[in-house]
């Protein structure tokens, strides 16, 4: 995400960005910049400091307090050079701060550490996550009692080995039937079963990891990219509404418009709802006429 009122630089830092495979969102000022950064939840924002409405501490300081974006990084993109300036920045919050006129491979750079940065920390994150759920798993299960009862009906178990991505990550056991291509292996502690992948009512997704859910009211944390899941699930039945969620066209009940403009969809035996972006309200429209046959 580029947040910045100059919108030729802007527009110029964000094609050289797209021209080296990132996807890039822009956004004029502070304020557009939080209502935009609210929607795609990005993985890295650059942000000018002095901008009309909010500016660039303002940006910073709603981030750190807002628990899904606090960890994302800010690269500070300014014409300030005063040192009080450049500290408060950074005290604020901010990872960098990169003075303009700024070269465009200078940038880059700087983008580019950021994210590798950040992906090398969300795996440490996630390898003493997976470290310390097995152990629990090894103590809850020498602590059993002895005597009948499988080890899958300790409720905290089953939930410690959901929040180890089980269904994801662990590797097949060796009795194990290959996956058929057009269903999902659900694993939840020693249970596994297959659903079809026609029964995903939704897919919602935050980075590399993303819930599955189907039924009414079961799901599965998967360490899966919604990309990923864009090339398994069936085009003619499931759709991307914004850049956090695909759903299952079948499993629509129904789709309200409030005052704001913003089209609401209802999904059939859940409380969820999912609002559809205006950039994705096209491809829904045209996407849900097909499936209905036009």
């Amino acid at each position: 995400m580029i947040i910045d009122d100059d919108v030729q630089l802007c527009g110029v830092v964000a094609e050289f960005l797209r021209r080296h495979g990132y996807e890039v969102e822009t956004a004029v000022n502070g304020r557009q910049g939080l209502q935009a950064i609210a929607e795609y939840i990005p993985d890295l924002i650059l942000c000018d400091l002095n901008m009309p409405e909010v500016d660039g501490h303002g940006v910073v300081t709603a981030l750190r307090q807002d628990r899904r974006l606090s960890e994302v990084p800010v690269i500070f993109l300014s014409g300030c050079t005063g040192r009080d300036q450049i500290r408060r920045s950074m005290n604020l919050g901010g990872d960098d701060f990169i003075t303009k006129p700024a070269s465009l491979p200078e940038i880059h750079e700087a983008v580019h550490t950021r994210l590798n940065r950040l992906k090398e920390q969300r795996r440490l994150r996630e390898a003493d996550l997976t470290a310390a759920g097995k152990y629990l798993i090894d103590q809850l299960q020498d602590a059993k009692p002895a005597g009948p009862g499988p080890a899958q009906d300790n409720p905290v178990l089953k939930r410690v080995e959901q929040l180890l991505l089980l269904g994801g990550d662990a590797p097949p056991a060796a009795h194990d039937q290959p996956t058929p291509a057009d269903t999902l292996l659900v694993k939840c502690g020693n249970r596994r079963q297959f659903i079809k992948l026609t029964e995903v009512k939704v897919v919602t997704a935050n980075g590399e990891y993303s819930m599955v859910h189907w039924g009414q009211g079961q799901k599965m944390l998967l360490r899966k990219p919604l990309k990923q899941w864009l090339k398994e699930l069936p085009a003619v039945q499931f759709v991307r509404i914004h850049r956090q969620a695909i759903i299952n066209l079948a499993f629509i009940d129904f789709m309200e418009e409030p005052a704001d403009g913003q089209l609401i969809v209802h999904l059939k035996e859940s409380d969820l709802l999912f609002p559809v972006s205006q950039r994705g309200r096209s491809r829904f429209n045209r996407s849900l006429k097909a499936f209905k046959g036009g």
